[in-house]
Parts: C-alpha cells; structure tokens; sequence
C-alpha cells in the first residue's frame, strides 16, 4: 500500500490542463496579494508566484494542442 503512495498520480490531458490553469491562477492571485504587505515579504511572494508561473509554462508546453484531444 505504501508503494502507491510513492508513486505520481496518473493524469489525463484535460487534468493537466487544469492544473496548468490553477498555477497561472494562483500566481495571479499572489500578485494580487503582494502589494498589501511589506516589501520583504513582497520578495517572497513574488519568487512564489514566478515559480507557479514556471511550472504552468512547463506543463503547458508539455500539453498538446485542444483541438487533439480525443477525451
């Protein structure tokens, strides 16, 4: 049981989008989110948005386009 824990979940392409699309959403709302606080902290919300914002453009460039999905 504790091996399947270990193991990445299994994902169509529709999901991955929607985890693409949720990243890009997050990282648009912690820019939202940093210009109410100070500037140190500003810097780490920052560095947190660039790398939801990264890691939705790596999926995003992993995704083929909608037109071909079949599901």
């Amino acid at each position: 049981m504790d091996d399947l824990l270990n193991q990445p979940p299994v994902c169509h392409q529709q999901d991955w989008s929607r985890i693409r699309d949720a990243l890009r959403y997050l990282g648009r709302d912690l820019h939202r989110r940093s210009y109410g606080i100070d500037a140190q902290r500003r810097e780490l919300l920052w560095a947190e948005m660039d790398a939801c914002l990264k890691l939705a453009d790596r999926i995003g460039a992993t995704l083929p386009e909608m037109e071909t999905w079949a599901d």
